[in-house]
């Protein structure tokens, strides 16, 4: 009787220590994070303040084209009085997943160059508006 009591108690501690060892998880496939639908790629710099005026507006658009990266520079040169308070870069209507970068000048400056460039196969559409005073 002692013998299968002993029996048991070690049987139910190895049952109870095959419980707590868990199978290796496989992942099939991989987790990839994926863009959402209202997530934009937009550039803004500095603030609009009282004072500040509008000094340019121009949209920049590029029809999406198969397989191709396409890339635009906007220039903006003001006059030697004219100092940027705020540079908006900001997409219109669907995102089309472009960046835009600063490439040279910016705030406090009188001029500016900003650089778009699509996404692979896609195009693009941005206004951007240059405030200072």
């Amino acid at each position: 009787m002692m013998k299968a009591t002993l029996l048991l108690a070690v049987l139910a501690v190895l049952g109870a220590q095959s419980a707590v060892v868990k199978a290796p998880v496989e992942i099939k496939e991989p987790v990839v994070a994926k863009a959402t639908p209202a997530l934009r790629y937009n550039l803004n710099l500095g603030y609009v303040s009282a004072g500040d005026r509008l000094l340019y507006r121009q949209y920049l658009y590029q029809p999406a084209i198969a397989n191709a990266i396409q890339s635009q520079d906007f220039i903006y040169r003001g006059n030697a009085t004219t100092r940027i308070s705020a540079i908006q870069v900001n997409e219109v209507g669907y995102t089309q997943y472009a960046i835009p970068s600063l490439i040279s000048g910016g705030l406090n400056r009188n001029n500016v160059t900003i650089r778009i460039t699509s996404a692979r196969g896609y195009g693009y559409y941005y206004l951007i508006d240059i405030w200072g005073r």
